[in-house]
């Protein structure tokens, strides 16, 4: 009889004398392999099962926790932290020159993200003709020829952490920098201002009352408050209340996940309130909208600004003061446009 391999490797050099005796041999073979193959297969399947509901469970679980997470937006700063901020701010050889006095103390609100783009487009324009204007931020610059604080080192950039980066900046100017301004501007760092316009519109009102002008949305609170976005100016005499009172008063100054609301929510527990900036001929000297949807009027819902605008042309004051949502390059237009055309000539 021939011998041959098992059924894995059955090979026969020859088939001489290959009789029946031969083929029950290799059936009992054959059979004891294709047992040994079937009981390898078996805990095969039994596994494959097990990782497949495995898997489906694991799915179904994830589902239920993505659907069920808390969605509420959150801060993630601690205003117990307030003491340790000062220790971390750096001040650019530009801001220490800038004067301790005078009408308008200009401070814009940027991140380190924006420090080539937005900012860069601020410092070449309109920041300067401020008596005082610096921006505000986390992480210092290339340029120290650009003036420049670093007040929010130690404060998440976290859009929901806004609200603690002007509730502190404030405290810090009135602390730190100069409480003898008679008005002090907060802006965004895609804002534009028209530093002349603002002037003269402050001009015609008294720094040494509690004054909170800007543009004016309706919801969240009773009276209202000043887009952050539109820029908006306290007095010096607000400023005061809002440093020695307000700052350090968690229940008259509440902490909040929206910057601008948070702040007109802690002047109004003090009695002060937005106030009505448009022109004698009801056009918004604040903007908080781009001049696109300001002209179009795209996104003033009734539902949300207190004072309706008008459409088109009509929808733009002579002596209009900021708008908001602009690029760089926008703001470098209306400088252009305003500063360094030759108007006299066209």
């Amino acid at each position: 009889m021939v011998q041959c391999g098992n059924i894995r490797t059955l090979i026969c050099k020859t088939d001489d004398n290959y009789n029946i005796y031969d083929k029950l041999y290799l059936l009992g073979l054959l059979q004891d392999e294709l047992d040994s193959l079937g009981s390898l297969k078996k805990p095969r399947k039994k596994l494959l099962l097990s990782s497949v509901i495995t898997v489906l469970f694991g799915a179904v679980l994830f589902t239920v926790l993505f659907l069920t997470r808390d969605k509420t937006p959150k801060a993630t700063y601690d205003r117990s932290n307030d003491h340790n901020l000062q220790n971390l701010i750096e001040v650019s050889p530009a801001a220490q020159k800038l004067p301790k006095k005078g009408k308008l103390f200009c401070w814009v609100q940027t991140s380190t993200i924006y420090h080539d783009t937005r900012s860069l487009a601020i410092n070449e324009t309109w920041i300067h003709r401020c008596d005082h204007g610096q921006l505000f931020t986390s992480e210092k610059f290339n340029d120290s020829r650009i003036p420049y604080s670093t007040v929010f080192a130690g404060i998440p950039d976290n859009y929901y952490n806004l609200f603690f980066k002007s509730r502190y900046a404030f405290h810090h100017i009135y602390t730190n920098i100069s409480s003898e301004f008679d008005w002090y501007l907060k802006a965004d760092d895609d804002t534009y201002i028209i530093v002349e316009n603002l002037k003269a519109f402050l001009s015609t009102l008294n720094p040494d009352e509690p004054h909170y002008l800007g543009y004016v949305l309706k919801p969240y609170l009773t009276n209202g408050y000043n887009a952050g976005g539109a820029g908006y100016i306290i007095s010096r005499a607000a400023l005061k209340i809002f440093a020695e009172k307000l700052y350090p008063n968690a229940t008259l100054c509440p902490d909040d996940i929206y910057e601008d609301v948070g702040i007109a929510r802690c002047l109004a527990n003090a009695g002060i309130y937005p106030e009505d900036t448009r022109n004698s001929l009801g056009q918004n000297r604040f903007n908080t909208f781009s001049p696109t949807e300001t002209f179009h009027q795209s996104k003033a819902s009734i539902d949300w600004v207190k004072y309706l605008e008008k459409r088109g042309y009509e929808a733009f004051a002579n002596d209009l003061i900021s708008f908001h949502h602009l690029s760089p390059d926008d703001i470098r237009l209306f400088d252009i446009l305003l500063y360094r055309v030759d108007r006299k000539k066209v």
